[in-house]
């Protein structure tokens, strides 16, 4: 995948991340210990990494409908991706169920999710769990059920597990990029988990300006913990809670609906996109670089891309792309109407 250019704009952009980078810095310098990572050693770090840090992995599929071998599909692109050998481990994977509105399916399709538990299944995991915490719905179960997830899992002797209220447990922060306290609260399900899938739909986002695996996993933050809309991330902000908490967590691969996107007005309000798209990968910051790119989004036009991009938290500019090329995918997605 070639590097992406940087315009004026995005340059600007960058650079006053940057900026705002340092002051969080500075400030919480103040409030609490950096640890040995101080500032410099984050921009260093993130010099490093788009320049000779290691190449990520992107695989790329192509499918048109809900009702093809989604099953095939996946196993095909695990392999092309090189995700981790799941044989003998614990993994939640983690969807998108932000909400059903209407006619409109904003969440991760749930054909996905159940050829993704099929796989992992086929594969050797040793326990499979599927459940989100959505921020604004306080009872995930129902929004399951509505979408017909509540029924594949049952097929296949399982329960959705709703995450808001799934007995959370103290985790310690890193470098002060998501808490000023000492510790961050997550439910068990994702402290027991030796591998986390997020599984989110394609879509635009009002406030992140798209919504892929690194912005869904602010579903992980439990309600009963930090109320509704999970208020934790709306004090330290979107970018520095997606950034620090996917820091925190066990090992994260994404892999991405978007057979059918939404642009627009997203999360809840798009409009669907066929997009005929799936996206799999072990570096979920390289597969939010890809696919933003193939929602026509540059990295510095998302700020958490950006940050990431600058701390070197994940790989942003040497990404492989396996399977279909993705000039086969671009499109120019409708931005949101507050970016």
């Amino acid at each position: 995948m070639a590097a992406p250019k940087i315009s004026r704009r995005a340059f600007i952009r960058l650079v006053m991340l940057g900026g705002i980078g340092a002051g969080l810095a500075y400030y919480h310098r103040l409030t609490q210990p950096l640890g040995e990572v101080t500032f410099t050693r984050w921009m260093l770090r993130g010099r490093y990494q788009q320049f000779a840090g290691k190449k990520a992995i992107v695989a790329l599929g192509e499918s048109s409908s809900y009702q093809d071998d989604l099953v095939k599909q996946l196993s095909d692109l695990f392999k092309l991706g090189e995700l981790p050998d799941v044989r003998g481990l614990k993994v939640l994977v983690k969807p998108n169920m932000v909400d059903k509105v209407g006619q409109y399916l904003t969440t991760t399709a749930p054909e996905v999710i159940a050829a993704l538990v099929d796989v992992l299944n086929e594969l050797g995991a040793s326990q499979v769990t599927v459940g989100d915490g959505p921020a604004f719905h306080r009872d995930a179960t129902s929004i399951a059920r509505n979408i017909g997830l509540d029924e594949l899992l049952r097929q296949r002797g399982m329960q959705f597990v709703d995450l808001n209220y799934d007995d959370p447990q103290p985790i310690p922060v890193k470098d002060g990029w998501i808490s000023r306290s000492d510790v961050i609260w997550l439910p068990k399900h994702v402290v027991e988990a030796d591998l986390i899938i997020s599984v989110p739909k394609m879509k635009t986002h009002h406030w992140a300006g798209v919504s892929l695996s690194l912005k869904n996993l602010l579903g992980l933050f439990p309600g009963m913990r930090y109320g509704w809309p999970k208020n934790t991330i709306h004090f330290n902000g979107i970018t520095s809670s997606i950034l620090g908490l996917y820091q925190i967590l066990p090992p994260v691969v994404a892999v991405v609906d978007g057979i059918v996107g939404m642009e627009g007005d997203g999360p809840l309000a798009g409009t669907p996109v066929q997009h005929s798209v799936l996206a799999v990968g072990k570096d979920a910051v390289a597969v939010d670089v890809t696919c933003a790119s193939l929602m026509g989004f540059d990295m510095y036009e998302v700020d958490y891309l950006s940050m990431a991009a600058w701390a070197g938290i994940g790989q942003t500019r040497r990404i492989e792309t396996r399977g279909i090329q993705p000039e086969k995918f671009r499109k120019q997605y409708e931005r949101p109407p507050k970016m």
